[in-house]
This record gives C-alpha cells, sequence and structure tokens, in this order.
C-alpha cells in the first residue's frame, strides 16, 4: 500500500475507537448490568448468525476468493459506530445499540483473530498466498482497539460539562474519517470493484437484508420490545469496517479485500435510510 493508506490507517482505528468508548457512559453500563439477557443474547447472536450468514452465501453463490475473504472480514468485525447513528435516526434504542458496539469491540481482539482464521481456513484454503497471523494481530488489536475505547471511557470522565459536544465531535470525525479511508484505500482497486460489481452488489444486499432479518427475529424470539428490535435490526448488519480495512491491509497486505467492505457501506447507507423513511421514523438528534 502507499504511504499514506499505511500511516492513516492505525489512526483513524485509534480514533473511531476513542469515539467508542467516549459514547458509553455510565448509565449504559448499568442498564447492561440490569439487561444481562440482551447484552448477552445480542453478542453471541451477531458471534454466531453473522458467520453463519457468510456460511450460506459462500455455499449458495461462491463468489471469488475476493468476495469471500471480504465477507469473512466483514462477518467477523465487531459493531460499528455508523450504527449508533442508524439507531438514532430509526428512533431505535441508541443507549442499547452504543453497549452493544463497544462491548463487541472490546471482544474484538479475541472474537477477530479466531472467526477470520476459521473464515479463511474453510474457504480460501486453496489459496496459499493467504495467511493469518494470529498472534500479531490479537497484540495489533489490543494496541488500536482495547486501548483506544478505555482511553474514550476515560476522557468521557474528562470535563463532564463538555462531553455532549465532544462526543458529537468525535462521532463527526469518525464517521467522516470511515469514509475517506474506505475511498482513498479503494481508489487503488476500482478497475477490480468495476470488473466484479454485480458480484459485490447482490452478496452486500444479501448479507445486509439476512443480518437485518437475523437480528430482528432473535428480537422478537427473546421479547424485546419494538424499539429493541429496530436496534437488532441495525447493529447486526452494520460492521466496523475499519477495523476490517485495517485487517485486510496492514495484517494481510491485501487491500483487494476491501473493496467488498466499500461497497458494503454504501449499499447498506441506501438499505438503512430506507428503513428509517419506511418506519416514518425522523431523526431525534444529529
Amino acid at each position: 500500500m502507499d504511504p499514506i493508506s499505511d500511516a492513516a490507517i492505525p489512526v483513524v482505528t485509534f480514533l473511531m475507537m476513542v469515539a467508542v468508548g467516549h459514547s458509553l457512559t455510565a448509565t449504559d453500563l448499568r442498564r447492561a448490568a440490569t439487561d444481562l439477557r440482551s447484552l448477552v443474547t445480542a453478542t453471541i447472536g451477531q458471534l454466531a448468525l453473522l458467520p453463519f450468514i457468510a456460511t450460506v452465501i459462500v455455499l449458495v453463490l461462491e463468489p471469488s476468493p475476493m468476495v469471500i475473504a471480504g465477507l469473512v472480514l466483514v462477518a467477523a468485525s465487531p459493531g460499528g459506530t455508523i450504527s449508533n447513528f442508524y439507531a438514532c435516526l430509526a428512533d431505535a434504542n441508541t443507549a442499547l445499540s452504543i453497549t452493544l458496539t463497544a462491548i463487541s469491540c472490546l471482544l474484538s481482539f479475541v472474537t477477530i483473530p479466531v472467526l477470520v482464521s476459521a473464515g479463511f481456513y474453510f474457504w480460501l484454503e486453496d489459496q496459499p498466498e493467504v495467511t493469518v497471523p494470529v498472534a500479531g494481530l490479537t497484540v495489533q488489536l489490543l494496541l488500536l482497539v482495547a486501548l483506544p475505547t478505555v482511553i474514550g471511557m476515560g476522557l468521557r470522565r474528562w470535563r463532564p460539562e463538555s462531553t455532549t459536544g465532544r462526543d458529537l465531535l468525535l462521532r463527526r470525525i469518525s464517521l467522516f474519517a470511515l469514509v475517506a479511508l474506505v475511498s482513498w484505500v479503494v481508489r487503488t482497486q476500482f478497475r477490480s470493484m468495476v470488473e466484479n460489481l454485480g458480484e459485490l452488489l447482490l452478496v452486500s444486499v444479501i448479507f445486509t437484508a439476512l443480518a437485518m432479518i437475523s437480528g430482528l427475529l432473535l428480537a422478537w424470539i427473546t421479547g424485546r420490545p419494538v424499539a429493541d428490535r429496530l436496534t437488532y435490526m441495525v447493529e447486526f448488519p452494520c460492521r466496523n469496517l475499519v477495523l476490517a480495512v485495517m485487517v485486510a491491509v496492514t495484517i494481510l497486505g491485501r487491500p483487494d479485500f476491501v473493496v467488498f467492505a466499500a461497497v458494503l457501506l454504501l449499499v447498506q447507507s441506501l438499505i438503512m435510510l430506507g428503513m428509517v423513511l419506511v418506519t416514518g421514523r425522523r431523526p431525534t438528534q444529529a
């Protein structure tokens, strides 16, 4: 990759994880402690159902190795901060969304190496050039995920009167950085994206739809209220694409694996905003 991407990816990852930690309030933690059933169900549900959905897509559609790799990385990634934004627009349980995002990110230094290694082993075993350095990946995730999340939580306690404005600023910067980073990295893979656009769009739509349906069904089966059902629908498909980019580029050295994440970001933005319009919801905050 070019020097700009090599330098920007860790910085953007660190920034987004600070934003995740900064969004997590003491009230959210207390609520999670009193509603462990919802937290555990949603967390385990994402870890189990998203890789299962990716497996079904691979078995049925048999996409190209590049798309499979991108799909595995996305399915293994924790929830992204963009899900909190969509939850707010849909008038869902935003506090639950923020808590689920933070918990899944804190667990990701363990879950990502395990899920990515398993996915690549089963679906890319005929690609000998693709190897996952589990130890190095775990250490890097600790430094770029767990550490900044804790820093963000500590930063929230500094000057409490400025928390709301600082939180909004961090979220806006992180969302802008996500779009800019994905756009910059994909610039080098534009030809590959155009050549595989049909396949990329199809897999993106199917993954998003199945993830939303899975989240809704899980919330319904476990008796969650309407706001929580909307939260599950948003949280399940919206992944932390910056982490997927980081693993693909800085750990695996394969920027072509980022193409799927870029197309998925566009597809999901259209689907999520469409869901907001269909449900008749309107933004309640920025």
